[in-house]
């Protein structure tokens, strides 16, 4: 009786396995694409399987170096950190109004110089008036420490 049992437990755990390969390698009609990693068992599996390269973009040569919006967000963000420091150490009394007040309007020059720079560049900030941003950044950050 037992060895009946074990032999239908195998049989059945072989036909799964065999029924599911069958499955699991099924036809794929229609793959134009060739390579190692889009052949008949891969197909399916990656996203852009059928999709060309996009082909690169004729882009014209310029002497600056210019960077999408990121260099903007980072600005802004050291910007909003020198803010919040502002804000703490204004709350704590360890920076005088008139003080704040002073670090308040060279914060908002240098954002507005960062939104006007970036504005006239489509979103983007090229590379020297991104350094010459940083330095008035860490010159704000200084003057912070240095006030407080």
């Amino acid at each position: 009786m037992r060895s009946l049992i074990t032999t239908s437990a195998i049989a059945a755990l072989a036909l799964s396995l065999a029924t599911g390969g069958a499955f699991a390698a099924g036809r794929h009609e229609g793959t134009t694409s060739t390579g190692p990693e889009n052949g008949d068992y891969y197909q399916g599996i990656f996203a852009n399987d059928d999709v060309a390269p996009p082909a690169p973009a004729a882009r014209p040569m310029t002497s600056v170096v210019v960077v999408e919006q990121p260099r903007l967000a980072s600005i802004l963000h050291e910007l909003r950190a020198a803010n919040h420091r502002m804000d703490a150490e204004r709350t704590s009394g360890k920076l005088s109004s008139v003080a704040f007040g002073r670090l308040r309007r060279e914060e908002q020059n240098i954002r507005a110089d960062a939104t006007e720079v970036a504005a006239k560049h489509d979103g983007r900030i090229p590379t020297s008036s991104y350094a010459q941003l940083q330095r008035d950044v860490h010159r704000l950050d200084w003057n912070i420490a240095r006030s407080a």
